[in-house]
């Protein structure tokens, strides 16, 4: 298969998964193995059976889609309404989130010995998708390069790592009162969470933009723009650690002009009607991740496994920890958990499942923490790579 007909076969493959995910009789099947997972092993599986080259041209188009993707996403980002969501949700999700770096790192060294070379890479890519999203998990194999065999198993174990929190995060919904009473939770502070998240523009990515053809063109051309003076401007930066190529630094500078262009009106007005296609370029840029890594590659997934059950603990203990210091609700412990390890999507599920009113709190929370996850993952990879040695 050429190079060209292998790319049109991985976007195909990508809306065939996205129409399938739509489906109410599959809604349970995708629930639990997400489209960005099917959107990965599928491609891998591919490219195993021989159906697909491994050496494609995936990688140049990775490189060109992944800045355009991530400047569409977080040009609508609406960082003053996850400013206003009230003290004790931010500073839950802030928590959280610094837990998450902790588990990694503490991870990492306790499983050092059984996990493959380069790993703090890996350790980088999960803190970031575990404080923001599948978005930061790319980001993070763009700055990072890191080898197949590290980063194909982080996929499965993120997606059996933040579905079965979320199945526990669900579970304790039914012993809220329980909890509650043991946290000494003050209800004052669930009111003041919900109230800002409800009064201001519910979350950013939904913004209410005029979806017309116009607004999607002018969003696409400018991201294409943006795409190109960051390009330009990083053949120009030096080569570190944690930037080893002009793509890693292109990465970097689009996620940052994105959201500083993202606090004027207008881009946000224009960006909100252009979320699908951003979407859509992620699970294509993941599928194209897929079609370079063969099944082998999943081998160490098992010690991923404890790396993930580590951060998850710490996650846990540390939340539980602050809420009980602060009198703080295991409805918004649990809303700002599963923004930073769940993320856009199921945030606002588990949100609601506590609190109807949650939703769009857990909606603004896990677009912040989308906005800064891969800030969040270059730090656990410095840090991982110092104690690996």
């Amino acid at each position: 298969m050429s190079g060209a007909a292998a790319l049109i076969a991985l976007a195909a493959l990508v809306s065939a998964l996205t129409a399938l995910a739509r489906l109410p009789s599959l809604e349970k099947i995708f629930r639990w193995l997400p489209l960005p997972l099917w959107c990965y092993l599928v491609p891998m599986l591919l490219t195993t059976v021989g159906f697909l080259s491994q050496n494609g041209p995936y990688k140049p188009a990775a490189d060109g889609l992944l800045p355009m993707a991530l400047i569409v996403l977080l040009m609508s980002v609406d960082l003053r309404s996850i400013l206003q969501t009230g003290g004790s949700a931010l500073a839950s999700t802030a928590v959280g989130a610094a837990a998450v770096m902790a588990g990694t790192i503490i991870g990492v060294f306790l499983f050092r010995h059984w996990l493959p070379e380069q790993a703090w890479k890996g350790a980088g890519a999960l803190a970031a998708t575990w404080t923001g999203g599948t978005m930061n998990l790319l980001a993070m194999r763009t700055l990072l390069e890191p080898p197949e065999a590290v980063f194909a198993p982080l996929i499965l174990v993120d997606a059996l790592v933040a579905y079965t929190w979320m199945a526990v995060l669900v579970a304790a919904s039914t012993h809220q009162a329980a909890l509650d009473r043991w946290l000494k939770a003050d209800e004052s502070r669930l009111k003041a969470a919900v109230a800002p998240a409800l009064s201001g523009p519910l979350g950013a990515p939904a913004a209410a933009a005029t979806r017309s053809i116009g607004n999607l063109a002018a969003t696409l051309g400018f991201a294409a723009l943006l795409t190109f003076l960051c390009q330009a401007a990083a053949v120009r930066l030096p080569r570190t650690l944690l930037t080893a190529s002009p793509t890693a630094w292109t990465v970097l500078l689009a996620t940052t002009a994105a959201l500083l262009v993202g606090m004027l009106p207008a881009a946000k007005r224009a960006s909100g009607g252009a979320q699908g296609i951003g979407s859509f370029f992620l699970l294509i840029v993941l599928a194209l991740a897929g079609a370079q890594a063969k099944l082998g590659a999943l081998g160490a997934a098992a010690s991923w496994l404890g790396v993930g059950a580590t951060v998850v603990a710490v996650h846990a203990v540390s939340l539980l920890v602050f809420g009980r210091l602060r009198r703080i609700p295991l409805a918004v412990l649990a809303t700002a958990s599963q923004a930073n390890i769940g993320g856009m999507v199921s945030a606002p599920i588990v949100g609601a499942l506590y609190h109807p009113s949650l939703a769009a709190l857990g909606l603004l929370l896990a677009v912040g923490c989308n906005a800064l996850g891969t800030y969040a993952g270059l730090v656990t990879a410095a840090c991982c790579r110092w104690i690996s040695g």
